[in-house]
C-alpha cells in the first residue's frame, strides 16, 4: 500500500509482525485484569441460565464460538465460568494465526478445569471457516458467540460477515463483540492519516451496533475501561518494544523505519497531544477503552 508517498504494509497483512506490536501493547495495559469485566457482564444475561437450565433438561451440550481468539487469553476465562455452571460445553476456536492456536491449546492443556471442556481447533480466517462450514453444509448454532477485536479484520464486508455470524447464533443466544472506542487515543491513533491508509478504522462501535439492530438482534453496552503506557514511544532513541507499540498505534509495519521523516515525526506530535493521550506522575498513557456490545438474538 502506498500513502504520502511512502509504500508500507499494513499490520493486519503481517500475522508474525503484529503478533509482535500486539504482545507489546498487551504488556502496557492497564489494569491488567480489566477485560474480566466482559465476562461478568455475559455472565449476568438472564439467558445464560435460562439456556443452561434447558441443556440440562436436554443434557445437550452448550456450544461456544471465539472468533479470532488468539491466544485464548480472554476466552478461557469465559469457558472456565460456563464449566462452573454447566459441564457439557464445546468450544469452537477460528484462529487464523497458528502460533496464537497452538499457544491457546497449550494454555487448555495446562489448565484442569479448562481440559474437562470439548474443543474444536479451526485455524482459518472467518472467510475460510464460513466457506468451509457452507461446503459442508454445516448447520450448527452456537449459544455464545465472541468476538473481541477482531472486527477490524473484515471490515471490507462487515455487514455481510455480521450477518454470517448472526446466521451461526442459536435463538436466544447471544453475541459478543468488543470494539475500540471511537473518543479514545487509540481510536484516533488508528486514524493517524484521517483513515487515508485504512479507511476500515473509521468504523464505530455505533455503526456495528446498527448492523446488529437490521438483522434483529437486541443489543446492550457497556464501556471498558483501559489505558496503556506510551512514555518509551517519546525518547529519543526509541527501543523495539517501543517500535512495536508504534507499529500497533499505527497498523504500519515498521511504521518508523519505512515512513518519511515529516510523516513520522507529525504522528509522535500528534501522539503527545491532549486528544491522544494524557501525563500522569511524569508518565504519558494512551486510553484504550473498548466498548462492549453484547446482542441477543430473539
Amino acid at each position: 500500500m502506498a500513502t504520502n508517498g511512502f509504500e508500507y504494509v499494513n499490520l493486519s497483512d503481517d500475522l508474525e509482525h503484529y503478533n509482535k506490536a500486539f504482545a507489546a501493547f498487551i504488556e502496557r495495559r492497564y489494569p491488567q485484569n480489566a477485560r474480566e469485566a466482559w465476562v461478568k457482564l455475559l455472565l449476568q444475561q438472564d439467558n445464560i441460565k435460562t439456556c443452561i437450565a434447558k441443556l440440562e433438561r436436554s443434557e445437550e451440550p452448550l456450544r461456544v464460538l471465539g472468533i479470532g481468539s488468539g491466544t485464548g487469553e480472554e476466552d478461557c476465562k469465559l469457558v472456565a465460568s460456563l464449566l462452573g455452571m454447566y459441564p457439557k460445553v464445546q468450544s469452537t476456536v477460528v484462529e487464523p494465526c497458528m502460533d496464537h492456536l497452538r499457544r491457546y491449546q497449550e494454555r487448555v492443556e495446562s489448565t484442569d478445569d479448562l481440559r474437562i471442556g470439548a474443543w474444536d481447533w479451526r485455524q482459518h480466517s472467518w472467510e475460510e471457516y464460513s466457506a468451509i462450514r457452507m461446503s459442508e453444509g454445516d448447520s450448527t448454532k452456537f449459544h455464545i458467540i465472541t468476538s473481541i477485536h477482531s472486527s477490524y479484520y473484515f471490515l471490507d464486508h462487515l455487514e455481510a460477515t455480521i450477518g454470517e455470524i448472526v446466521d451461526c447464533l442459536q435463538e436466544d443466544g447471544l453475541l459478543l463483540m468488543v470494539h475500540c472506542k471511537e473518543e479514545s487515543g487509540c481510536f484516533r491513533a488508528f486514524n493517524w492519516q484521517g483513515n487515508s491508509h485504512n479507511d476500515g478504522y473509521s468504523v464505530t462501535s455505533g455503526d456495528i451496533r446498527k448492523m446488529l439492530e437490521r438483522k434483529g438482534l437486541v443489543c446492550n453496552e457497556a464501556v471498558l475501561s483501559e489505558s496503556s503506557e506510551v512514555t518509551d514511544c517519546f525518547a529519543q532513541e526509541i527501543d523495539n518494544d517501543a517500535r512495536l507499540l508504534v507499529d500497533f498505534m499505527t497498523h504500519v509495519v515498521n511504521f518508523q523505519e519505512t515512513a518519511p521523516p515529516s510523516v513520522y515525526n507529525d504522528f509522535v506530535k500528534r501522539l503527545g497531544s491532549s486528544e491522544m493521550t494524557f501525563r500522569e506522575n511524569g508518565r504519558i498513557y494512551m486510553d484504550v477503552s473498548s466498548i462492549i456490545i453484547i446482542a441477543k438474538k430473539e
